[in-house]
């Protein structure tokens, strides 16, 4: 051992390099189990490896039989790192001041986590896993967002009403949300399915609720429902989900498990909390080539393709002349098709109301 402390000490720049390659080597494995070092612990690795450089080239300088040589090469390589340090120090500190993310360790649920703040506008918190004072995980376990601010909840003594916590699993898919006041008691308990055939309204880099584009709301007492634009897609389509309210508009939460892609034009209507609709195009294509028209009998949380019934030779698609409605308890919807008339003269628009009893998921001619 003493040997080894002595090669170290007569060799200090050549250890310093081969710790530096330990330490990458080191990183590497561990990232192949999803397990990386502490922020100190990187903070301290990156401290020791820079002291070590600068004494190494210190002592070859002392141990070198040219040193009007080595201390020209050592300055060659150290001046312009300086003048480049010193030209971009102010960025480096602005940088690092908006982007220093501190750690606290918590225990949430009875299991250990490495929390990881992020504040700025709003206040999110990553939760992974722990492994010691040493090492944490590199997947994210739970996502806390704590609302707006600038502020770390695990100092503060002002922690807002709800907190929303987003749970994954390992393929890092939502699993489940549960929103809670802040003395931890549950308000809301969604629960995810996890399929990877799915785009889950986690797929935005969270997205947050009120930072989506508004596209249709409707308000049912202190509880409001609303459709959001998650992103556009390709051929003028955009994806859409389901935001809720349960205090009048003070916060809003995920509801879908999944968004759905509707046109740029799409048309949106909530008839009750349950009962919603979302029009695609306007066009319900006869041999079902898409979906012209999504019902959800969940507030927003699932979506199926309504089915209508309906058999014309003559025509490619129905058009949707207006929104789902009721009348006379009835739910009903007003469309057309644009075929020849009686006489085989010339081309009309023929009215047709489709009636539904299972809630928008069916639909059939109404013959009254």
């Amino acid at each position: 051992m003493k040997k080894i402390f002595k090669q170290i000490k007569n060799h200090i720049f050549i250890s310093d390099l081969i710790f530096i390659g330990i330490n990458i080597f080191l990183n590497f494995i561990l990232y192949l189990f999803n397990i990386r070092f502490r922020l100190w612990v990187i903070i301290f690795i990156i401290l020791i490896s820079i002291l070590g450089l600068v004494i190494g080239i210190l002592q070859l300088i002392y141990l070198s039989k040219n040193k009007k040589l080595t201390i020209l090469f050592s300055l060659l390589g150290i001046i312009p790192l300086l003048i480049l340090i010193f030209i971009f120090m102010p960025i480096i500190s602005f940088v690092a001041l908006f982007s220093y993310k501190p750690e606290h360790v918590t225990t949430l649920e009875n299991n250990k986590y490495v929390a990881v703040v992020s504040s700025f506008l709003h206040v999110n918190v990553d939760y992974y896993d722990y492994y010691g004072f040493l090492l944490m995980g590199t997947k994210v376990k739970i996502h806390g967002y704590f609302g707006k601010g600038g502020y770390d909840p695990f100092n503060s003594p002002n922690l807002p009403s709800r907190i929303e916590y987003t749970y994954y699993n390992d393929k890092g898919k939502v699993k489940e949300k549960i929103i809670r006041d802040k003395d931890g008691n549950i308000i809301d308990d969604q629960n995810y399915e996890d399929n990877t055939d799915k785009s889950t309204t986690n797929n935005n880099d969270y997205l947050l609720p009120e930072d989506e584009k508004v596209l249709y709301e409707k308000k049912f007492g202190q509880t409001i429902l609303r459709f959001g634009k998650t992103d556009d897609v390709l051929g003028q389509n955009m994806l859409v989900n389901v935001l809720r309210s349960k205090d009048n508009g003070k916060n809003f939460y995920y509801v879908s498990d999944e968004v759905i892609k509707v046109s740029d034009e799409a048309k949106f209507i909530f008839l009750n909390e349950l009962l919603g609709f979302a029009i695609n195009n306007g066009k319900i294509y006869l041999d079902n080539r898409t979906t012209g028209m999504y019902v959800t009998t969940d507030s927003g949380k699932t979506f199926a393709s309504a089915v209508f019934n309906y058999q014309n030779d003559n025509v490619e698609y129905i058009s949707i002349k207006n929104l789902p409605y009721y009348e006379d308890n009835n739910l009903k919807i007003k469309c057309s098709v644009y075929q020849i008339n009686t006489k085989k003269d010339q081309y009309e628009d023929k009215e047709l109301i489709f009636i539904s009893d299972d809630n928008g998921l069916t639909w059939n001619l109404d013959n009254n």
